[in-house]
């Protein structure tokens, strides 16, 4: 029994509206926290360095192009290809359409880069038909959506991740030195993506590989010598800038902190979560969670009996690529939703395999989805959120664009009645272009700190721009007052003498600091300022900014300035 019924074809109309998602959502809007403002302002401080680069500025002017930095400061977290790759989208697409939708370009490019990868190999193994389905699966999926839509990293290490396993795969089964030396090098700018991590992502489904093809890898090692240069190759050439540029100190917080101690969770406190996390994202799968669960416990398996040679060793990669995935990233320290997204395509192939023999339970599941999300998609046609207030309210307002959406969801529900495949994927597609028309600008009058962050920084007069500290300002404030304003906000904390960060805040206040006269403080939940055991002050309130629900923003200075 075939989830696609009578049919083997899928239409060219859910095609493309399914592709569509990734072409609306990444214009219209502005940084949205907590990642956004950071990735986007490493990206174009990068620009800057680049830029200085190619017109052979002042050699005063910072030129360290191995060294990412944010507000002023090395962030080295991370290698840097994403941000080289952001910054000269920002020099040049940016020039046309903005630097923050070229940057958010490149989370879909990157997605759509990864769905022809996905169907250029597939089809060689699974046909057409299911390597279109692999496709419309990812894009639909709920976490691909979400990583296509936001500036960040792990797309680019999505598209590489994708790359080096099934190049690497269709190269050895097929006999394709080309394609094995394209896997070695996406594995070498995988970790120039973001550190061993990479390395880390691809071990076990390369280990399948090495397993199922370890003759085919024996015959020809002067070619995988060749491949083991360019896997090691960039890593190499940007370490030995790094290290050069950035000196021991900041080698040995991106290699210590931000490698082994990230898996281990020994250096630092940021997103440590137990074992078990990553069972409760099983909605970065929807709408495609119960395929993959009716193949779990489905008890006929002989489909995969009646595999070929070819198609049994890619399900064998798959299931490493995802689960041997999944159980790695349970073993890390930390642990959060974005780092599933390099997975997610496994996830996709391994759904492409589900498509021939059914549960009769995941059939009538498919049948309920696609009408649960039009009837949200009906409602959004004419209803909205009213979140201006501090309750929460539903009020009238019409919106043609998700009322399109509506009546195409009703053309596919009846259209396609015995393609059930087709007609969750389009009911999907349509679902995430109703967000984007009716959800997004909700979140983007939440999550747009850009005009508070502009009032603000209007306040402070041009010679004191470099005579203001921050009060427990987090990696998003400083982003967003150097990006919008160019403002470099520096956190007065000292991490030596913590005892002494008080009193000085307090000097500063009262006028009695030599280097700055002005301080943000960033307020969060129910903190309230000035915070215990601060020495006497006396302040003024220049401004206060709520931004978000839970934030507030203030610029204080002595009451003298």
């Amino acid at each position: 029994m075939k989830i696609s019924g009578e049919t083997k074809s899928i239409p060219f109309w859910v095609i493309l509206i399914c592709l569509a998602t990734l072409v609306f959502g990444i214009a219209g809007h502005a940084l949205w926290t907590a990642d956004e403002p950071r990735e986007a302002e490493i990206a174009r401080e990068m620009s800057v360095v680049i830029q200085n680069r190619i017109m052979g500025t002042d050699p005063g002017i910072r030129t360290d192009w191995a060294v990412p930095y944010l507000a002023g400061k090395p962030f080295v977290e991370k290698p840097p290809l994403y941000y080289w790759l952001s910054a000269l989208m920002m020099l040049t697409a940016g020039r046309l359409v903005g630097t923050t939708v070229a940057a958010r370009a490149i989370s879909a490019i990157c997605g759509a880069l990864t769905l022809g990868v996905i169907w250029l190999v597939l089809r060689e193994y699974l046909g057409r038909y299911r390597a279109t389905a692999a496709v419309l699966i990812l894009v639909t999926t709920a976490g691909f959506f979400q990583a296509a839509h936001w500036i960040l990293i792990d797309p680019l290490l999505m598209l590489l991740i994708t790359a080096a396993i099934l190049f690497l795969f269709q190269g050895l089964d097929r006999d394709r030195p080309f394609l094995v030396l394209g896997a070695y090098l996406a594995a070498g700018l995988a970790f120039l993506t973001k550190g061993f991590v990479a390395w880390g992502l691809l071990a076990i489904p390369w280990s399948v590989l090495l397993v199922l093809y370890f003759s085919n890898i024996r015959r020809k090692l002067f070619l995988h010598l060749a491949g083991i240069l360019l896997l090691i190759g960039p890593g190499l050439a940007w370490g030995l800038a790094f290290y050069f540029q950035g000196g021991p100190i900041l080698w040995d917080e991106w290699f210590i902190n931000n490698n082994i101690g990230r898996f281990t969770g020994n250096t630092t406190k940021s997103h440590i979560r137990g074992p078990f996390y990553y069972l409760g994202l099983l909605p970065l799968l929807l709408p495609w969670t119960p395929l993959l669960i009716g193949r779990i416990f489905q008890r006929d398996r002989s489909r995969t009996g009646e595999m070929g040679s070819g198609e049994r060793g890619l399900f064998k990669v798959a299931l490493g690529w995802a689960l041997g995935g999944l159980i790695l990233l349970s073993l890390s320290g930390t642990k959060r939703t974005i780092y599933l997204y390099p997975l997610l395509p496994g996830f996709a192939c391994l759904a492409a395999f589900c498509l021939d023999r059914i549960p009769r339970w995941v059939r009538i599941v498919y049948r309920i989805i696609p009408i649960i999300l039009l009837a949200v998609i009906i409602f959004l046609s004419f209803f909205t959120a009213d979140l201006s207030g501090e309750g929460f309210s539903i009020i009238w307002k019409f919106n043609p664009l998700v009322l399109i959406c509506a009546v195409v969801g009703i053309f596919a529900l009846f259209r396609l009645k015995n393609d059930l495949l087709s007609r969750v994927a389009v009911v999907s597609g349509l679902s995430y272009l109703t967000v984007i028309f009716a959800v997004f600008p909700l979140i983007d009058a939440e999550k747009n700190y850009e005009p508070a962050t502009r009032r603000i920084a209007a306040l402070i007069p041009e010679t004191g721009m470099n005579r203001v500290c921050g009060w427990h300002t987090d990696e998003t404030t400083r982003a967003l007052f150097s990006y919008y304003t160019g403002l470099t906000v520096t956190d007065l904390r000292d991490k030596l003498h913590p005892e002494k960060n008080l009193g000085r805040l307090a000097d500063i206040l009262n006028g009695r600091d030599s280097e700055y006269d002005s301080v943000m403080v960033l307020l969060k939940h129910r903190h309230k300022f000035p915070p215990e055991g601060m020495p006497p002050a006396s302040y003024k309130i220049i401004a206060e900014e709520k931004m978000g629900r839970h934030r507030r923003l203030m610029l204080l200075a002595g009451d003298g300035k």
